[in-house]
């Protein structure tokens, strides 16, 4: 339960102290369920901190957890609550947290999630275009290898683009 408060307040502090004192690698991994009128969201401490807006809180534990720690965190999907099957990076693009979603998309963690599609076939590009959020397409944009820009019912990120280049004007 401290872990889960941590991160929904954005305790940075508390996240510190928790990793000096080398807690297991389960304790990290530790799934948490919504609070019945308090915390709609579910999912693992990165959930949490983005479904909070933490930001600071989401950069410290990628960069202060161990790096296998940090790549199932990256990639769990969230087993309840409103945006349930959504990994860490899907929720902030979703929710446009848009801090979030540009630490979680940078450099090597883009490639962890660039594939990982949405219960409704969206990919992470998609939903980036689609939100406005051109930070974080640039950042998995620069992806190597395949790269998916699927939408719903055939569509593409090209296709979401001309809306966005619009709304942005």
């Amino acid at each position: 339960p401290e872990l889960k408060k941590a991160a929904c307040a954005g305790n940075v502090k508390f996240l510190r102290k928790a990793i000096a004192s080398a807690k297991p690698q389960d304790y990290w991994l530790s799934r948490f369920i919504p609070t019945q009128g308090r915390e709609p969201c579910a999912g693992n401490i990165l959930h949490l901190a983005v479904w909070n807006n933490r930001k600071t809180f989401v950069t410290e534990a990628l960069s202060l957890l161990p790096n296998d720690v940090v790549q199932q965190l990256l990639t769990q999907r969230e087993t309840a609550g409103e945006l349930a099957t959504s990994t860490p990076a899907l929720l902030a693009i979703k929710k446009r947290r848009t801090g979030c979603a540009e630490i979680l998309t940078e450099g090597s963690r883009a490639e962890l999630i660039k594939n990982l599609l949405d219960d409704d076939g969206n990919s992470p590009l998609f939903l980036a275009v689609q939100n406005g959020l051109l930070e974080v397409a640039k950042n998995l944009l620069t992806c190597q290898g395949p790269l998916s820009s699927r939408g719903p019912s055939g569509l593409t990120a090209l296709h979401a683009w001309p809306r966005v280049f619009l709304w942005k004007c």
